[in-house]
């Protein structure tokens, strides 16, 4: 089984795929791998472009405390899985992982942050990222026709398909 997610959807795939490793919570589902598509990652503290264009900051400072009003700390580990709060990711409950970031997207920076952490996390698993040029957040739900979205579509067509036998 695969779970794929994009934007909060990839969040969800991440704390239910953190819930699946955790074996305290062992109930016998096999995640062969998850795709990350542009996950609403997010922090109290900026880095690289998100510093550079305070008035998307400052919307997205807001959203999280919105979405959550019960624990609205921007580093509650279901926003924010690689701040000082937040579960090892080496108890990520799944085999392969690959993450999705888009250049002009202001959440790529913690697309990165999370891929560099799972890597050097002690998780068991192989963590791919692959980064889309010249597009913004959820670019591909956009225009599923244009070319870069037709691109990363395959790219997922790819990662879900890498170990099964080729059909006849």
């Amino acid at each position: 089984m695969f779970l794929a997610g994009d934007s909060a959807g990839a969040n969800i795939v991440h704390n239910l795929t953190m819930l699946l490793g955790d074996p305290d919570w062992d109930i016998g589902i096999d995640i062969l791998g998850v795709c990350l598509v542009h996950p609403y990652f997010w922090g109290s503290v900026p880095f690289g472009s998100e510093t550079m264009d305070l008035d998307k900051k400052a919307v997205l400072d807001r959203l999280w405390p919105f979405v959550c009003p019960e624990s609205p700390d921007n580093d509650d580990p279901r926003v924010n899985p690689v701040g000082e709060e937040a579960p090892s990711l080496a108890w990520l409950g799944c085999r392969r992982v690959l993450v999705c970031v888009a250049e002009k997207d202001v959440l790529k920076e913690r697309g990165w942050i999370y891929y560099n952490a799972l890597s050097r996390s002690g998780w068991m698993g192989v963590v791919e990222i692959k980064e889309t040029q010249g597009e913004g957040h959820v670019f591909h739900l956009l225009d599923l026709a244009s070319d870069k979205a037709q691109d990363l579509i395959k790219r997922l067509a790819l990662f879900f398909n890498r170990d099964q036998p080729p059909s006849i």
